[in-house]
């Protein structure tokens, strides 16, 4: 057996397989086109050795770490026009073990796990490597965060290159990076200031969990700018505390968003925990919404997989079916790169079934079955994951109505992170189909001081109308529903739930206001209406908001 530390590159042929099925003889023609011309020609004139040939896909070993970086960015750019072969690249630096019959070493799994987080047409390249690189050659790679890589023990930071022309636009290639200023606090007594540092600390923490962003502590600020800026201010009078989190993009110092949270400090530890949850789900909101616009020069084609589901998230906070269905469809794409991918898959469960629920389709038994199985998958994958076991929990929900399932999987999701904001929205919905109004109702007002910041405050005020009619109170129904309706005038849903509540609260006036506006409105679904999993008694809430349904 013989031993040698060496730089390993992985690459494989995108969309191989889906190739094959359409055209296999241009298949086949590909890979011997990456064989004679684009891969190994351009791999051997810098040192490099082919270790393993895979069908599509090949491992290659070279002698120093430049030498790698050199040969990805020569065979990107001569492809970077292909209309047939995209590649993606991945290296890592690793010892191997050979002996007459193969090889064998940790690196190399590495290195194929880091090539399946590439994007077509471009390369990453693992920390160790990174590091390895003189200064002005990490230059011309992008720090794209930490990823937890299938088999892989320890959680590794990569870099990705891309060729020129796949960089045009700003901070094309970097990670969303978020800094946290010092939080200020008045008055400035030391009791008052630890209060302030203990706001400060957590959310950095929680920040430091989250994947997708890069977190950037005061210290750091000069020395590694961010793109955004958190800042925050304390001010205490007496039993009285108020809190201001500001969202600032760094670039020209303007404010994207501002939340104000108030609370007795009196209790600093019961203050900050209650103040914790909602300025961790608010502030992962707000970078979530926007993140997706960096890459919006991109086609799905060009994006990795990580990218692909940070454009998706940003599509699910459009507001329009549009917009949910591409998200849908970098989804797809995600899981059609990565079939294993635990948190595409869980995604994309999560966004098929909204987009089913929106519409008031019936999913294909097959494509359910096939849902869960992936589901199922996806918390094998992601076991550390709040997300996936809350969409678990939401399938078991609103598809198999399995309440002992979706309780558990909520255990889960709040076990893994009690700030985890989104899972209320399923403990809401089970608590409805349980019969269990106040409940329902109660679980959704931790977003009420969130106000015009929450994306979804439409989508709440159409739950708690629903909620409040189940219950027979009408005139809750009727204030909520009203609401909705009136932030959103020109959504035909929201007429159909603002002429029920009207109809059920004997307001005439706005009755017939609300048939003449749904008269006027196409008969299309509404992303704020969607159907919900409820018991038998309450089924005519689901039939009077159909999309096709006439006014009551």
């Amino acid at each position: 057996m013989r031993r040698r530390l060496t730089t390993l590159m992985c690459a494989d042929l995108v969309g191989y397989s889906a190739l094959m099925g359409e055209n296999e003889a241009l298949a086949v023609a590909s890979v011997q086109e990456l064989r004679k011309k684009h891969l190994e020609p351009v791999a051997a004139t810098h040192g490099g050795e082919v270790l393993k040939r895979m069908g599509d896909g090949w491992i290659l070993s070279f002698p120093g770490v430049e030498a790698a970086l050199d040969c990805a960015e020569e065979v990107q750019s001569s492809l970077a026009e292909h209309e047939v072969i995209k590649l993606r690249i991945g290296c890592h630096i690793g010892e191997i073990v050979e002996d007459e019959a193969d090889f064998y070493g940790n690196g190399v799994n590495i290195a194929q796990r880091i090539e399946t987080e590439a994007p077509p047409g471009g390369a990453m390249f693992s920390e160790d490597l990174f590091r390895q690189l003189s200064e002005s050659r990490q230059k011309e790679l992008n720090d794209v965060g930490v990823f937890n890589l299938k088999n892989i023990a320890k959680p590794i930071r990569l870099y990705q290159w891309r060729p020129a022309n796949l960089t045009t636009a700003p901070n094309a290639g970097d990670l969303p990076s978020v800094g946290f200023e010092s939080f200020a606090a008045a008055p400035d007594t030391p009791e008052i200031a630890a209060i302030a540092q203990d706001l400060h600390d957590g959310l950095v923490h929680l920040s430091f969990k989250r994947t997708g962003v890069t977190t950037v502590d005061a210290d750091s600020l000069e020395t590694t700018p961010p793109i955004y800026l958190i800042r925050g201010r304390l001010r205490v009078s007496g039993a009285r505390a108020r809190f201001s989190l500001s969202l600032i993009l760094r670039e020209d110092m303007s404010t994207l968003w501002t939340g104000t949270y108030e609370g007795d400090p009196t209790d600093p530890f019961a203050f900050v925990d209650t103040l914790m949850p909602r300025m961790e789900g608010d502030v992962r909101i707000q970078t979530i919404s926007r993140d997706g616009d960096r890459m919006a020069h991109l086609s799905i084609n060009q994006l990795s997989v990580s990218e692909l589901r940070a454009r998706a998230a940003s599509k699910f906070f459009k507001q329009s079916i549009a917009s949910w269905e591409e998200g849908f469809e970098a989804l797809d794409r995600a899981v059609l790169l990565s079939p294993g991918d635990g948190m595409s898959l869980a995604m994309r469960a999560q966004s098929q079934l909204n987009l089913w629920s929106v519409k008031f389709a019936e999913g294909d038994p097959q494509a359910l079955a096939e849902m869960a199985a992936e589901l199922d998958l996806a918390v094998e994958e992601c076991p550390t994951s709040d997300f996936v076991f809350w969409a678990r929990g939401a399938y078991r929900l609103k598809v198999q109505r399995d309440l002992a399932g979706t309780a558990s999987d909520i255990a889960r999701s709040r076990e893994i992170n009690p700030n985890f904001i989104g899972v209320v929205d399923l403990i809401a919905q089970k608590a409805f189909l349980e019969g269990n109004y106040e409940a329902a109702a109660d679980a959704l007002s931790v977003y009420e001081e969130m106000g015009s910041a929450d994306p979804f405050r439409v989508n709440r005020l159409c739950f708690n109308a629903r909620v409040f009619l189940g219950a027979g109170q009408f005139d809750k129904a009727h204030d909520e529903a009203c609401q909705a309706a009136d932030l959103r005038p020109t959504d035909r849903g929201l007429q159909l739930l603002k002429a029920l509540a009207c109809e059920k609260a004997q307001d005439l006036a706005g009755l017939d206001a609300a048939r003449k506006a749904a008269a006027s409105l196409p008969k299309v679904p509404s992303v704020s209406i969607n159907r919900l999993a409820l018991p038998d008694d309450l089924e005519w809430l689901n039939a009077a908001l159909h999309p096709e349904a006439e006014p009551v």
